[in-house]
Order: structure tokens, then C-alpha cells, then sequence
């Protein structure tokens, strides 16, 4: 069986991001390496989703967290029973040594109860009074089952209990016998001569011993008085033995504080439950409440930590939160190294390219594998979109070449596709100023100072005026919030191949001497600046460190 790993892409996810984690992860699989799995850490951007509708391809899930759940484990498949099985089946199945309790569950597949084995060997050692089978409801099915009974009558309606258990080993006349019955009575009896007497005293149920049978004339009397025959091969002391057996489970069964775990309960939730009882094993359930297996101890001795891919990020405050709970085995990155450690070595390719899916592409190429009309056209989407169809100062030749080669496969016009895009990624109609401060956003430590940069594209930047001031008190509710430094939100006009910076916190003046004059808006002018890796962080940088 494959490991599975999991692909994210970084936190805020922009297209390049999220198509490298797909694409990567279709190579994985097609590879046969891993059960490779992509994610995501947060909402798509309106390019990101109009490109994956576009090629028709499924968005990764959202994943918040590394942490290992259940669902995680190789959990045992567990054994479930119907609250109507006899006891008997239930000791049976523990005797095999398979399991320590057995989940009980209704119609619907839901949990209604958990039968251990101490909950039945309990009932053996109970003493039990002779009416137990009618308090219990046992089903007349249950009798013949655990017996291994043979029906001689059973009349049109399963019989009930209501009376006691008995067995019948004395003899006189019918006048002598009179009191010895009461209504309802499961009377057990062998080889006998008088059963014309005992099925006219109004009990419930006669079961024959010994493979004993009845003439066709007693059958009548039988049938007339409406009292179920039956006969066992067992003797009268195994039958007197196993009819106590044959209540069902559910009358044993723990139906209150069950404890029980659900496929996304966390591993420290699973311990803290099992450190406080003393179950063998707990039931798992779905989404849905349904079983799904059963969980001990040791399962989670031997659990794992979850494998991770990271893609278009190797900064720590950009990936997962909780990404000491995974086990980092590749990074696939076109930035700066930065501060993400791994506990054993990695596969770490980082080139200087203008996009991840420029560097995923290659690798396809390199394994011989070509990539579905689909996978190339979001592989083209994300070269285009991190280079901005070339005008970015990251792009190489390597990025125009293989632009050229997926787009071939994928079968679009590169620039007519950009066009389409961008005028559909970079629309501002209908968004407010918190959402453009929560979209494309990365945060980066520069000395001392903890800087936050979005970067807002658009082809008609006009749109941003009427919000410009709802963006400067957002921006510096978040920066307080965060317990940051400084918010600078680069405004970027594609075509015009300029933006402008929206500085909110420290370093205002130091960024304003470091990228050019204001502009009649309040916003630092930063003409041919496209790039927030290459152009916009380092200059950040110098500006701070020179401060």
C-alpha cells in the first residue's frame, strides 16, 4: 500500500500555488511514488478559480492542520452486530480472539451501543431470575438459532414470553400438574408421553430435547392452543444451559458515556479519552455517525507523522501552522531560502525561475510522462500568471520555453488565455477593502521588523479609489492585531507595468526615499515594479535596514 503525502502550496494561496500542488501531485501519483494528495491553506483567488473552471479540474480540499486524526491511522475494520443478536453469537465471536468488544449499531448504521467481553462474561455470572427472555424481548429466532432447533409449529405470529423458564422432569396427573404452570411459560422437556397436558396450560413455547418429535395428534393440540414447538438435538441440561444465552445483546450492552472517536478527532483528543478508561479497543465513526472500525493503543504506538511536499514556499510563517506535526520530505520552490527546518534530509529543488509550475513542468519532462490537456493548461495558467505574461523581471528563457511547450499540449493561445485570465482574476466590482487585505497576502521578517505585503493586481486600478480609505484603517487594524510592523500593499497595473505602494505602520518615509514619490492619491509611485519577490522585498529590505 502506497503512503499517502500531502501538496500544499502556501498560505493565501495565489495561482501559482495552487495549480504546482495539483500538478505536482497528479506526477506523484502517475509516478506510483505516493497516494499523493494536493491541498490548500486558504479561500481561491477569483484568477485561481477561474482557471480551474476553465480546464475542468477539481480544487485541492482546504487543510488546516498536520495534526494525525483517526482517519490518519490504519485502524482496525472493527466488528459490528445487530442489538438483537443472541449473547451466545456475541461470546462466540470474542472466542476467535479477533476483537475485545463489538460495536452495535441500528438500521441506519449509527452506534447505539458497545458489547465487551466483560459486559457478556457479566452475564454469565449474574444470576438471572426465569423470566429474563420476556423482560429482554428475545426473539423467538434467537431460541432457534442458539439451539440449533428444528420448528415443528410456530403458529403466524412470533411467539412472546412472558412467563418463566422451566424444566419439565416430573410426572403425575393432570390434576396434580395444575399449579405447576403459569401463562406464558418456556417449558422445556424430553422424551414424554403426557405433552397433550402440558401444551393446554396456556404456556408459550415447548422445546423438545434429545431431537425428540410429536405425532401428528399432539402437533394439533399444539396448534389449537396456539403454543410454538420446537426440537434441539441438545440434551435437557445443555438446553436449560444455553436458553439463558440466547437474551439479546442488546440487553448486556453499554448504551450510556459510550466512548467512540470520529475519523477527524485529532490524536491528543484520542489520548486524553483513552487515558481515561479502560477499554480495549473504541469504535471509529464517519462523517455521517457511521462505523467505519474500531481503535486501541496501539495504533497509535505505531503512528507516523503525515508527509508533507511543500510547494512555491519554504518560509516557515507562510506554510501550515502546525508544521512541526508533519514530516517535510520534498520542497519544490522558485525563492529565497529561508527558515523552514526538517528533522532528516530533503529533496529540495529551488531554481531561479518565474514561476513553481515552470520547475513542475520540467519535472514532468525529465520523467518522460506527459501531462493531460488539463494539467498543462494549469501549469500554463501559473507560468503566466507569477510572470505576468513575461513583463515580470523573474521571467527566464526557461519560463517562455516551457510556456511554449505546455501550451502546445494544453492547446490555448497563451496571450489570448492571459487576457482572458487576468480580466477575470483582476476584477475589483463587489470587493471591499477586507478582501483585498486578506487575498494575495505573505509576511516576512526583515531585521527586527515583521512586515506584511499583499499585492493587489488589477487592469483597471480606478476601482480602488472609492475604498482607498476603508483600506488604510483595515490595513492598520490588521497590522495591531498581528502585532506587526508595518502593511504595504502593492497595487499593480498589469499592462501599464507599474504600481503603486499603500504604506501603513513604521518605515513610511524610510519605503517612500527607497521607491520614488507619492502620487495625488497618498500612495508611493514604484514605476516598472511588478514583482514582489524580485522588486518590491528586496527594496523593502534596504529600506528597513537602512533605517
Amino acid at each position: 500500500m502506497r503512503q499517502t503525502v500531502y501538496i500544499t502550496g502556501h498560505k493565501k494561496p495565489d495561482t501559482d500555488s495552487i495549480m504546482s500542488a495539483i500538478a505536482y501531485a497528479d506526477l506523484k501519483n502517475r509516478l506510483g511514488e505516493y497516494e499523493a494528495i494536493p491541498i490548500r491553506l486558504g479561500k481561491l483567488s477569483q484568477e485561481s478559480r477561474f482557471v480551474l473552471d476553465y480546464f475542468g479540474v477539481k480544487p485541492p480540499e482546504i487543510k488546516e492542520s498536520m495534526k494525525l486524526t483517526v482517519g490518519d491511522l490504519s485502524f482496525d475494520k472493527g466488528t459490528i452486530i445487530d442489538p438483537s443478536i443472541p449473547i451466545r453469537k456475541a461470546w462466540d465471536t470474542f472466542q476467535k480472539g479477533a476483537t475485545n468488544s463489538l460495536t452495535v449499531v441500528d438500521n441506519d448504521g449509527e452506534i447505539v451501543g458497545i458489547a465487551s467481553l466483560s459486559n457478556i462474561t457479566k452475564s454469565y455470572m449474574d444470576v438471572w431470575d426465569d423470566r429474563i427472555l420476556g423482560r429482554a424481548h428475545t426473539p423467538v429466532d434467537n431460541i432457534i438459532d442458539v439451539l440449533a432447533a428444528k420448528i415443528i409449529y410456530l403458529g403466524e405470529e412470533d411467539p412472546t414470553f412472558p412467563g418463566r423458564m422451566m424444566v419439565f422432569a416430573m410426572g403425575g396427573s393432570k390434576e396434580d400438574l395444575k399449579d405447576i404452570f403459569t401463562d406464558g411459560d418456556i417449558v422445556i422437556a424430553g422424551n414424554r408421553t403426557d405433552y397433550d397436558i402440558i401444551l393446554k396450560q396456556n404456556i408459550s413455547l415447548l422445546i423438545l430435547t434429545n431431537g425428540t418429535g410429536l405425532s401428528d395428534e399432539v402437533i394439533e393440540i399444539a396448534k389449537e392452543n396456539k403454543v410454538a414447538v420446537i426440537s434441539t438435538e441438545y440434551n435437557t441440561f445443555m438446553t436449560s444451559r444455553l436458553l439463558p444465552m440466547t437474551i439479546p445483546v442488546s440487553q448486556v450492552m453499554t448504551t450510556e458515556n459510550l466512548i467512540y472517536f470520529k475519523t477527524d478527532d485529532t490524536l491528543d483528543v484520542v489520548r486524553d479519552a483513552m487515558a481515561k478508561s479502560r477499554f480495549r479497543s473504541y469504535p471509529v465513526v464517519d462523517a455521517t455517525k457511521k462505523v467505519v472500525g474500531s481503535v486501541s493503543r496501539y495504533h497509535l504506538i505505531s503512528s507516523n507523522k503525515k508527509k508533507l511536499i511543500l510547494v512555491d514556499h519554504n518560509e516557515r510563517n507562510q506554510s501550515i501552522d502546525d508544521i512541526d506535526e508533519a514530516e517535510i520530505i520534498e520542497i519544490i520552490d522558485h525563492h529565497r531560502v529561508a527558515n523552514i527546518l526538517t528533522t532528516s534530509p530533503v529533496f529540495f529543488r529551488a531554481e531561479p525561475v518565474g514561476s513553481t509550475a515552470t520547475i513542475i513542468s520540467e519535472m514532468y519532462l525529465e520523467s518522460g510522462i506527459r501531462p493531460s490537456r488539463e494539467i498543462a493548461g494549469i501549469l500554463c495558467a501559473a507560468i503566466i500568471s507569477d510572470t505576468l505574461l513575461f513583463r515580470s523581471p523573474t521571467t527566464t528563457d526557461t519560463d517562455k520555453r516551457i510556456l511554449d511547450r505546455m501550451s502546445k499540449i494544453a492547446g490555448i493561445n497563451p496571450e489570448e488565455f492571459a487576457d482572458k485570465m487576468f480580466r477575470a482574476g483582476t476584477s475589483l466590482k463587489g470587493k471591499s477593502a477586507k478582501d483585498l487585505i486578506e487575498g494575495d497576502i505573505k509576511t516576512f521578517t526583515i531585521g527586527d521588523a515583521n512586515v506584511r505585503v499583499g499585492q493587489v493586481f488589477t487592469m483597471n486600478p480606478e476601482e480602488l479609489v472609492p475604498i482607498m480609505d476603508d483600506l488604510k484603517k483595515q490595513m492598520a487594524a490588521k497590522i495591531k492585531e498581528r502585532g506587526e510592523d508595518t502593511f504595504v500593499l502593492v497595487l499593480t497595473d498589469i499592462f501599464n507595468q507599474r504600481s503603486e505602494l499603500l504604506v501603513v505602520g513604521e518605515y513610511y518615509d524610510d519605503i517612500q526615499e527607497e521607491f520614488g514619490e507619492l502620487t495625488p492619491n497618498g500612495t508611493i509611485n514604484a514605476e516598472g515594479v511588478l514583482s514582489r519577490k524580485k522588486q518590491v522585498i528586496p527594496k523593502l529590505t534596504a529600506a528597513i535596514i537602512k533605517a
